[in-house]
Order: structure tokens, then C-alpha cells, then sequence
């Protein structure tokens, strides 16, 4: 069984990398389809957010390597190979495993015990199940990912005190803005990420918000739960001399705000400062609206550049969950081994049970006045002595394979039965 995970993030490739490669709702069926039909015996699951993007795989006939998901990617994204492969990284086996346990418990998070990444796996592993793209193996992996994710979020330390990116952003905020309650906040998108920035900012004295979404609904649903005034979006332009701060999280697969856009803005506003903060990818707001007079622009990379600085704190409490998580790669690898063993020693049942049919074939014809009640006894006295041979061995199997010995165990079988198409 080949297992890996092809991947790159927030730590390995910058935001304008990230964004050429991210897969949004719509398009993650569709890549999960044409994955399935260029390689059929594989499982696959994409997970994509704003600072990752991996395609994780389980395949039983090895046929799946590292270069043939970069070569995917390129053509979904009608890219050059070249354009990214240095951004990316690879693991295998029981470090896929692990990376897997890391990302779901937010140990390889930008905020370290954030739990918006728990809600992001389980998405993209339920699209990959509900698409059929899933099976034994990465059913398994991803429900175990999960299980151990709320392990950890209940019985560690790990989500208290963190810094998150909602409270990054006020604290850049508070470098342009020294009063808050005079402030006008305008929320572009209305997802989970702006929902927090917005609490963030209610919560130092905001008093109004203004929200737009392509959904009106989502935008009114929003505004009121903040005392605020929903927009709609095409109205977005008129309403954004108004704003002192921006806040875009969008899947808009182009600039949703251009230079062009903020030129009007900044003149209607007479030289009063505008801030934008871009947790978008791809990214909403046009790097160069960062390079005009009185425009302060950061996107998801640079509120990193302060989380991160959060994780060095805690290195006892990231060391601690480490070890949790690797007791549990340890179970998980237990079971894949287990599943290996499993079709060997069934086999080596149907090879006995074979040898016990020939024999009682050629025995019968000898036994020409037995009484058919006998021969019913003679029949099941075979069953039960070849049974009984192989339950020891069936025993030894799994607990090979428990040691991480499995595959010296079917070697073994192979060679001493002369059972072929055992995989090795």
C-alpha cells in the first residue's frame, strides 16, 4: 500500500505561489473526478485553504508517485511544472501519517490551536467521500486525523492563549489607528475568517460595520449579528470611500479591489488613511494598491510573519502533543499492516482448503461403501485439522504486522507455500 501526501503552505510557498494553486469549493470535485480516472485504484482527498494546499493518497499497487500529483497539478492549473515544484513537499508512509495528525490538531497551523482547520478537513475529506474517492485506507486515516485533533484540543493547552490572525489584525490596525469607535469597518465576504476579524474589531470599540457578499442573504445574516448594514455587492465601489478598514475573504478567483478601485476612494476621503488586510487565496486586493499614498495593504503572509512568532513560546505544549500523535501514527500504522496480512493469510487458507479438496476427491472414490453421514464426518474432520494448522499462523501474521514485520511475514509464506501474487 502506497500512501503520501503531496503538499505546500503558508511555511513552504508564498501567497502569490499559494494562490496558483488553490482549488476552490466548485473545482474540488471536479480535480477529486479527473484524479480518480487518470489513476482508478487510487484514493484520493484534496484539502485546500488559505494556507495550504496537499493532495493526500492511498494506493495498493505502488503506481503513484510524487511527480505524477505535480504533473496533475500542472495541468489542472494550466501551469509550468517548474513554475512551483520547488515550493512543494512530499511524505510517505508513517510521515504522512503524522503530517496528516499535525495539520488536523493545528500543530502545522499559521495559529498555533486554532480549530478552523478541524472544520477544513472534515470538509475535504467528507467532498472526497461523498465524490467517491475515498476507501478503507484514507476512511480511516482522516477519521482517526480527526479523532486525535479533538483529543488534543480537549486535553491539552494548546488552543489557550493563542495569538490568531483575527487579533493580529487589530493589533496592525492599531499601528494606523489610534480610536477605533469613529471607525467604519467594511467586510467583503462573509465566511468564518471575517466573522472573527469583525468580532475582533467590535470588541476595540468599532461601532460600524458594513458587510458584502455575493450571497445577500449571507452579508444581511452578518451585518446583524454586529448592529451593522449589509451592501450589496455591486454596490461594493461606491462603498468603499467609507471605509477606514478593509477586510476582504473572499473565493473570488481574481482581484475582487484594484488600484483603480481605491484611487476614487482615497480622493473622497481627502487623504484620511485607508487600512485593507487580504486574507484571501487566491488573493482579493491587487498587491498594488499597497504601493498608493496613504493605503496600508497586508495580506494572509504577513499577519503569519507575527503568529509564528507565537510558537516558539510553546514549545513544551507542541512537544507534548507530538508525542500523543505519534503513539497514534504508531496505531494507525498497526492497522494498515493488518490489512496487509490479512488477504495473505486468506489465501493461505484457500491454498490449504485446495490441498484438503484434492484429497478428499481422490480418498472418496476408494471409500466406496461409507455411509454418507460418515463421509459428512470425514469431510468436517478435514475442515477442522486444516483450521486448526492455520490459526496459529493467522495469530503470528497480525502480530507481525504489529511489530512492523508484516511484509518479512508474507515473504516468508510466499517462499514456504509456493503462493504467488502475495504482495510483497
Amino acid at each position: 500500500m502506497n500512501l503520501l501526501v503531496v503538499g505546500l503552505n503558508h511555511k513552504s510557498a508564498p501567497v502569490e505561489i499559494r494562490e496558483k494553486l488553490a482549488f476552490n469549493k466548485s473545482s474540488v470535485p471536479i480535480a477529486l473526478s479527473q484524479f480518480s480516472r487518470r489513476f482508478p485504484s487510487a484514493e484520493v482527498v484534496i484539502l485546500s485553504t488559505c494556507n495550504r494546499v496537499e493532495i493526500y493518497v492511498a494506493e495498493p499497487e505502488n503506481c503513484v508517485i510524487d511527480e505524477d500529483v505535480y504533473d496533475f497539478l500542472a495541468v489542472f492549473h494550466g501551469l509550468e511544472k517548474s513554475s512551483f515544484v520547488d515550493y512543494w513537499y512530499y511524505y510517505s508512509g508513517g510521515d504522512a501519517v503524522n503530517h496528516l495528525f499535525q495539520v488536523t490538531s493545528s500543530l502545522d497551523s499559521m495559529v498555533l490551536g486554532e480549530s478552523q482547520i478541524i472544520s477544513q478537513v472534515k470538509e475535504a475529506y467528507t467532498t472526497a467521500k461523498e465524490e467517491e474517492c475515498t476507501d478503507k485506507v484514507l476512511n480511516q486515516l482522516f477519521q482517526q486525523s480527526l479523532a486525535v485533533a479533538k483529543s488534543i484540543h480537549t486535553n491539552s493547552t494548546i488552543c489557550q492563549g493563542k495569538v490568531s490572525v483575527s487579533s493580529v489584525a487589530v493589533e496592525f490596525a492599531k499601528r494606523i489607528f489610534q480610536e477605533f469607535s469613529d471607525k467604519v469597518v467594511f467586510i467583503i465576504g462573509a465566511g468564518e475568517m471575517c466573522e472573527l476579524v469583525v468580532k475582533s474589531l467590535c470588541a476595540e470599540g468599532i461601532n460600524a460595520v458594513m458587510v458584502t457578499n455575493r450571497s445577500y442573504e449571507n452579508a444581511e445574516a452578518l451585518a446583524s449579528e454586529y448592529g451593522g448594514k449589509a451592501i450589496k455587492y455591486d454596490l461594493l465601489n461606491e462603498y468603499l470611500p467609507k471605509a477606514d478598514i478593509v477586510i476582504s475573504s473572499t473565493s473570488a478567483p481574481h482581484f475582487v479591489i484594484s488600484p483603480e478601485n481605491i484611487v476614487d476612494g482615497i480622493k473622497a476621503r481627502r487623504g484620511n488613511p485607508m487600512f485593507l488586510i487580504d486574507i484571501a487565496v487566491p488573493r482579493d486586493i491587487d498587491p498594488a494598491v499597497g504601493k498608493m499614498s496613504n493605503v496600508y495593504l497586508y495580506n494572509i503572509d504577513d499577519l503569519n510573519s507575527v503568529v509564528s512568532k507565537n510558537v516558539g513560546e510553546r514549545e513544551n505544549e507542541i512537544e507534548e502533543c507530538k508525542v500523543l500523535i505519534e503513539n497514534e501514527v504508531n496505531r494507525f500504522i498497526s492497522w494498515l499492516e493488518e490489512i496487509k496480512i490479512a488477504p495473505v493469510v486468506a489465501q493461505l487458507r484457500r491454498h490449504f482448503h485446495c490441498i484438503g479438496e484434492e484429497e478428499l476427491l481422490r480418498l472418496k472414490p476408494k471409500l466406496t461403501n461409507i455411509d454418507p453421514k460418515d463421509w459428512d464426518q470425514v469431510v468436517y474432520a478435514m475442515e477442522r485439522t486444516i483450521n486448526k494448522i492455520l490459526h496459529q499462523p493467522a495469530k503470528v501474521g497480525k502480530q507481525e504486522a504489529k511489530n512492523g514485520s508484516g511484509h518479512k511475514y508474507i515473504e516468508v509464506i510466499r517462499k514456504l507455500f509456493g503462493i504467488k501474487g502475495v504482495e510483497v
